[in-house]
């Protein structure tokens, strides 16, 4: 299609004479020469790349990347420094060429005329909606240098609160892929050696025993079967998840009940929602369009669904504690502190308080995770590994007491 977006990579000459690069979104290579003609970028060279080249050719940037990128443009500005030339100290700092690159651009939109708003808007798989409007927020009211700060601030304890909780993920995880690994090792090479001694013996094998070697046999005749049956409910699952919302609701609402990690992630979830509804408040976005820019980072369809009824409720007039309380989903406590909260006039501040709770709660629950799961692990371990000592020994126990 001819209004289709594409990538080009760029690079050309600032009005300084200073060699620049980066890349930019247009329907054709004329249109991409008129905008960098905009950004008085004098064009060296301009190519289209797939979006697939350009993350398999460029370094990522990471979410870590865009942490310190705030918290240095928040430093800087603090310190009065103005906007371009803290971009440009930023840019030739950077370690990471698409960094650098990403920088760099988005300073020459800013010094062609464009918003900081605009200019980060760019770059929506870097900078979200809910980044965008803050920025948005702060040039408009002129508090620039404070929402950067509180931005900053609060990516490190979000990025804080998402380490936590993949540490305490990771652990049962990798023990799992562990288990079916050795699983598949014993049942694919060391059964059939067990099995070749055993049709020595001339008996008939225990039942438990038959149904491990016969499981066995089943997976070596199959294999090229089983891993595509897995590879195809791998893909299922997937598909699943990016295209059903009915299915991801239902498995989220799963994983909220399951055990041990059900609570944190709650906790975890209630954590995100108060820091971020805190910091759009304090920086004037209106509750109804702060919840709006809220729906696509609660990282659970089931508090994503919820938050849509909440906004609704509070668009009808409805007070936010009610709306929550509402949803069944929110605990009694964060409830009457919003209460609180919205009856004071210090609705930021509680829902900060709030944030602290949590987050601390979560950092309690992985620190002792490992503890609690241990044990656990360790039975599941030892019945997956001993079910197979088992079944490969019983026959040779039962010779053993027929002989004596």
């Amino acid at each position: 299609m001819a209004d289709e977006k594409q990538h080009y990579e760029w690079t050309g000459l600032n009005a300084k004479g200073k060699r620049v690069s980066g890349v930019l979104q247009a329907a054709s290579p004329k249109e991409a020469q008129a905008e960098l003609k905009k950004m008085n970028v004098d064009v060296i060279r301009i190519e289209k790349k797939s979006k697939l080249y350009l993350s398999m050719s460029s370094p990522k940037i990471k979410t870590r990347d865009i942490l310190l990128f705030t918290r240095y443009l928040s430093t800087m500005i603090l310190a009065g420094l103005p906007i371009l030339q803290a971009l440009d100290v930023i840019a030739r700092e950077q370690s990471n060429p698409a960094m650098q690159s990403m920088v760099n651009s988005m300073r020459t939109n800013i010094a062609s005329g464009k918003t900081m708003a605009e200019s980060f808007g760019q770059y929506p798989q870097h900078f979200d909606e809910l980044y965008c409007s803050l920025i948005r927020a702060g040039e408009k009211s002129g508090t620039l240098d404070k929402i950067l700060k509180r931005l900053a601030d609060y990516l490190e304890k979000s990025d804080a609160l998402k380490r936590k909780v993949k540490k305490a993920l990771t652990y049962p995880t990798v023990i799992f892929i562990v288990a079916i690994g050795v699983s598949l090792i014993l049942l694919l090479f060391v059964v059939p050696q067990f099995q070749n001694i055993f049709s020595s013996f001339g008996a008939q094998l225990p039942l438990f025993t038959r149904m491990v070697v016969d499981f066995s046999a089943f997976l070596r005749k199959y294999t090229a079967f089983v891993a595509i049956f897995v590879g195809i409910l791998i893909w299922g699952f997937r598909r699943g998840l990016k295209q059903s919302k009915v299915f991801r609701e239902k498995l989220d609402e799963k994983i909220l009940n399951f055990l041990i990690v059900g609570p944190m992630l709650r906790k975890a979830i209630v954590a995100r929602y108060t820091r971020t509804l805190a910091i759009t408040l304090d920086a004037g976005v209106p509750i109804i369009d702060a919840m709006k820019l809220m729906e696509n980072i609660m990282g659970n369809a089931v508090y994503s669904k919820a938050l849509v009824q909440i906004c609704k409720d509070v668009a009808s007039g409805n007070q936010l504690y009610i709306a929550m309380n509402n949803t069944k989903l929110f605990p009694s406590m964060v409830v009457q502190m919003i209460s609180i909260g919205e009856t004071s006039g210090a609705l930021g501040d509680m829902l900060n308080k709030v944030a602290d709770y949590y987050e601390e709660e979560v950092n309690h629950i992985v620190d002792n995770l490992s503890s609690l799961l241990e044990p656990l692990i360790m039975v599941v371990l030892g019945v997956v590994i001993g079910t197979f000592v088992v079944a490969m020994y019983l026959p040779i126990f039962k010779l053993g007491s027929i002989v004596k």
